[in-house]
C-alpha cells in the first residue's frame, strides 16, 4: 500500500461567474485555508461581450463584495479578469500563478442536463496543470451543514 501524503496548498484558483455555486466555492475555501495560502479569485468575461470598460465596473462591484465576505476570513487575495474561452483561461491563469489547487463550483450553466459536470468543468478537470476540486452546490431549498 502506497502512503499518500496530503499537503496544503500555497495557490488556489476559483474561477467565479458571480452565481450561488461561486460564492459557495470561495466560502469553501477561505474556511479551509492556511495562513500563507494565495486565493485567487478569477472571472473570465466573454471576448465579445461588449464594452469592456463597463462589464469592469460590474465586475470590480461582484469583487469588492467578495472582499468583503472574504476579509472575515483574512485570506491573502488576488482578484483578476480575463477574457476568453472559460476553460482555456482557467487553465492559462493556473500555469502562470503556479496554483496547487483549482476549485470550481458546479451549477451547470444552462439547460442541458450534462452526464457528471458541464462543459468547462470537464475541460478544466482534463487539462489542469494541478489538481482540481468541483463541489457540488446544494439544490435550491437545501439547506446546507457545516
Amino acid at each position: 500500500m502506497t502512503a499518500t501524503t496530503l499537503t496544503t496548498p500555497k495557490s488556489i484558483l476559483c474561477p467565479v461567474d458571480f452565481s450561488p455555486s461561486s460564492e459557495n466555492a470561495l466560502i469553501h475555501v477561505a474556511e479551509r485555508h492556511a495562513p500563507d495560502m494565495e486565493l485567487i479569485v478569477l472571472h473570465v468575461g466573454s471576448p465579445d461581450a461588449g464594452d469592456h470598460g463597463a462589464l469592469l465596473k460590474e465586475h470590480l462591484h461582484h469583487f469588492s463584495r467578495y472582499s468583503d465576505m472574504l476579509s472575515a476570513y483574512r485570506c491573502n487575495v488576488r482578484f483578476t479578469v480575463e477574457y476568453g474561452s472559460p476553460a482555456e483561461v482557467i487553465i492559462d491563469q493556473a500555469r502562470r500563478h503556479g496554483a496547487e489547487l483549482i476549485v470550481l463550483g458546479s451549477h451547470g450553466a444552462n439547460n442541458i442536463p450534462r452526464l457528471l459536470v458541464g462543459s468547462t468543468t470537464e475541460a478544466v478537470m482534463r487539462q489542469a496543470p494541478c489538481q482540481v476540486l468541483v463541489l457540488k452546490s446544494p439544490a435550491p431549498g437545501i439547506a446546507q451543514t457545516a
